[in-house]
């Protein structure tokens, strides 16, 4: 008689489940250990080097996925901190869905495809859903694009690298 493997049909437990509520930050583990931390209770000075912290966090996530892209980059940022100077913590790409190396491909091929600008490619599909994103990619002529551009990523890799092939 076989045993059977009980995760396989488990749902799989996040590791660590972050949130906040006004002031408390709490952090619960997936093996039920839990700790909260209420940053009103702390130094200025550590609440201004927190503050710091996060917003060049916040900032630099926001191109993450240009991949030496710097026209990209430049402008996923400028959108990030004119939405911070808005008084809007969120951008309409924000909350889940598709990972952003994914958006700069997907940008970098509506830009070829529609012939224009990257950076207005950029500001196009950051505006929509990530449904709509999908919707977007799964269209043959995009995925097309998007291998292409992948392929040229590879080659240029490929011809500045420095690799032997020991066969």
């Amino acid at each position: 008689m076989s045993e059977t493997n009980a995760t396989s049909t488990e749902a799989k437990v996040k590791f660590c489940d972050k949130s906040s509520d006004g002031n408390i930050v709490s952090f619960k583990f997936g093996n039920g250990a839990e700790l909260t931390l209420d940053v009103s209770t702390l130094d200025q000075e550590i609440q201004t080097n927190l503050m710091i912290h996060g917003a060049l966090q916040k900032i630099g996530d926001s191109y993450a996925g240009a991949a030496g892209d710097y026209d990209f980059a430049i402008t996923a940022a400028k959108k990030v901190i004119d939405n911070l100077l808005a008084g809007e913590w969120k951008s309409a790409r924000e909350g889940g869905g598709e990972s952003k190396p994914r958006v700069t491909e997907l940008a970098e091929a509506v830009a070829r495809i529609k012939g224009m600008e990257l950076a207005q490619a950029v500001e196009v599909i950051s505006g929509l859903s990530d449904d709509q994103r999908k919707a977007l990619r799964a269209k043959d002529k995009v995925k097309s694009v998007i291998a292409q551009i992948r392929y040229e990523k590879a080659s240029k890799k490929a011809a500045e690298s420095n690799d032997d092939l020991d066969i």
